[in-house]
């Protein structure tokens, strides 16, 4: 209530008032404040050298052994059990050789509601522990092809010759599991599903114990490496615990086959501060991609969904490296086998990181689970990045306050104590008389937002194409013009308050955006850039003219969600309509993308241009 009747001279605290007398000031320095934040996060003044929080897990103390012949041949007899059986049945009867307990699994699903069943296989062996009972395990998970659709037999070689290499020992103190599937981050997804007891379509006999880590494994068709790749986001933003990072990272490079963040390769530490910020910052928006819209590399991002640190080793080939064409049976030539030193190299490095994570005593809790990474062995913590969040969201509130504080006349706004009863009484007039429509106009539009967030879902199987999904987006984008046109000259006459309709939809974003930034800082900021923004700068001139307007409307245009997703798909190299992928994501895993865009950043844009047209 003092908030509300600070406009009409009630007596208010003195952070109130100063806030009412300086909001209309530094709203607009506070948004680009929060920008210049981010800007600044690659400056290595804003990050710290990582380290090792969680003691037990003593990485590089262990001298590794894989490579021997033993390991060789389990990995020969992948390749000869291919020739002769289909892609599980080989895995299958490989494991079982090891000594393995193995299980098949045959699951169904869909990647969009009514858009046709896929079937996928996925085939798993577990390896006891001598020295526990199976209360604990530990997973390596591959699939038979890349993020890119290139074979990844490969992987699956190494992980034959790594089960060898684990049954001979005796040190083990949790199970490991070896999963390969054949359908991706789905398949992943079906097996944790069955695992976790959360399915009865495909159920799981053979189980462990509960999973504490996971370590997800491609390697394309290649005969050298120059390291690994490592990636480590999930698909709502849940990232693995930064000791399970630092620890891959750290053995990586003690076995000489580095794991850099993301492929990207260390910066020489004499290079100019120049080449420094440009490489962490191109290093940071690849995490902000994939954290913010889910990450498109390695199957470990289901498992992130489930509480289970997980990560993707991937292999970089050498520019120059050969490499012979994938056979249409999925097959390689012996040009496509790794060198043997290669193999060793990348195996004893899973081997050290698979030794350190048996030494853990509880599950990962004392490092970061939110952070950001500007360089290889660096990190910016969560009390250095977030501030960036609360300049936005402070920003919009401030705005909010002042543009609630001017509806109205100037009458109003008297400072007068001889007129306090009558424009108190003249403040609620306004607010019953214009309330209601402003509310009204958000409702509106907000169902227009459940349309286009429950449509595909009543949409005829097979028909939800790339070309329809663009067809679809364009005819809703042009119903909503419609709409906010229709809406604009119904209201033009009436009474509304244009500062009242912006403020309400200010502090609307930005509850949103302060919920969002706990949980994914990352979308949170991508959502303040493509809707936050444009509110905050929509109206800002006092001169109304028509010209002025349409100007306004074609820049709410330019950055609403159809021109921004057709512009992404092209900047991106997207093989696919973003809008399709978010959707499949949304009823695959969970995706928060497609909500938001469906129910916050379309109608706010939609909001933004009615507050432009009205009067």
């Amino acid at each position: 209530m003092s908030l509300v009747l600070s406009g009409q001279g009630e007596k208010t605290s003195p952070l109130l008032r100063v806030a009412r007398k300086y909001s209309a000031y530094l709203s607009y320095p506070l948004a680009i404040c929060g920008l210049l934040w981010l800007l600044a996060l690659p400056l290595s003044s804003f990050s710290r050298r990582a380290y090792f929080s969680e003691n037990a897990m003593m990485p590089g103390q262990v001298y590794t052994t894989f490579g021997t012949q033993s390991h060789m041949d389990a990995m020969d007899r992948v390749d000869a059990e291919l020739k002769t059986k289909d892609r599980a049945q080989a895995v299958e009867a490989v494991f079982a050789s090891i000594g393995l307990d193995t299980e098949t699994q045959e699951f169904t699903y869909t990647k969009v509601p009514r858009i046709g069943k896929h079937a996928g296989t996925n085939v798993h062996g577990i390896l006891r522990a001598p020295r526990s009972d199976s209360v604990e395990a530990l997973v390596i998970a591959a699939s038979w092809t890349t993020a890119n659709n290139a074979s990844n037999v490969n992987a699956v070689r190494l992980m034959a010759g790594l089960a060898q290499y684990a049954s001979e020992q005796v040190y083990w103190a949790r199970d490991i599991v070896f999963v390969v599937t054949d359908s991706g981050e789905q398949g992943i997804e079906e097996w944790l599903r069955a695992y976790q007891g959360l399915t009865t379509t495909s159920p799981l006999f053979v189980r462990s114990g509960i999973i504490q880590a996971a370590l997800s494994l491609e390697l394309p068709p290649a005969k050298r490496y120059t390291g690994l790749g490592l990636y480590f986001e999930g698909k709502g933003g849940q990232l693995a615990n930064l000791d399970y990072v630092n620890m891959v990272q750290y053995v990586s490079r003690l076995e000489r086959m580095p794991a850099y963040l993301h492929g990207l390769k260390d910066v020489p530490r004499r290079a100019h501060w120049w080449t420094k910020y440009t490489s962490a910052t191109q290093l940071l928006l690849r995490q902000v991609r994939a954290q913010a819209f889910g990450s498109s590399t390695g199957i470990h991002a289901p498992f992130l969904r489930y509480r289970i640190d997980a990560i993707t080793l991937a292999g970089l080939p050498q520019p120059d490296d050969p490499v012979s064409a994938v056979l249409a049976h999925g097959l390689f030539t012996d040009a496509d086998v790794p060198a043997a030193p290669m193999q060793r190299q990348i195996g004893r490095t899973i081997e050290a990181s698979f030794r350190s994570l048996n030494n853990l005593l509880e599950h990962f809790h004392q490092s970061f689970f939110f952070y950001m990474l500007p360089a290889n062995q660096r990190y910016v913590s969560i009390g250095d990045y977030i501030p960036a969040a609360g300049l936005m969201i402070a920003s919009l509130l401030l705005q909010a306050m002042h543009l609630w504080w001017m509806q109205g006349p100037d009458e109003l706004r008297s400072d007068s104590p001889h007129t306090r009863i009558t424009r108190i009484n003249a403040y609620y007039a306004l607010l019953r008389a214009t309330l209601p429509s402003s509310v009204g106009i958000i409702l509106r539009v907000h169902a227009l937002g459940l349309v286009l967030l429950l449509i595909p879902q009543l949409i005829a199987s097979s028909v939800l194409t790339d070309a329809t999904t663009t067809a679809y987006l364009f005819t809703m984008a042009l119903a909503s013009i419609s709409m906010v046109l229709h809406t604009s000259d119904i209201y033009w006459t009436r009474r509304i308050e244009w500062q009242q309709l912006k403020s309400i939809v200010s502090v609307y974003l930005a509850v949103v955006v302060a919920c969002l930034s706990v949980m994914n800082f990352s979308l949170a900021v991508a959502l303040f850039v493509v809707a936050g923004l444009p509110l905050v700068f929509t109206r800002v001139c006092r001169v109304d003219t028509r010209i002025r307007r349409a100007l306004g409307v074609l820049m709410l245009v330019a950055v609403s969600p159809v021109c921004m997703m057709t512009l992404g798909m092209h900047v991106l190299g997207c093989s696919s309509n973003p809008f399709r992928v978010f959707l499949a994501d949304f009823y695959r895993f969970g995706s928060l993308v497609y909500p938001l865009v469906c129910l916050v950043y379309w109608p706010v844009n939609l909001l933004c241009m009615i507050i432009v047209l009205i009067q």
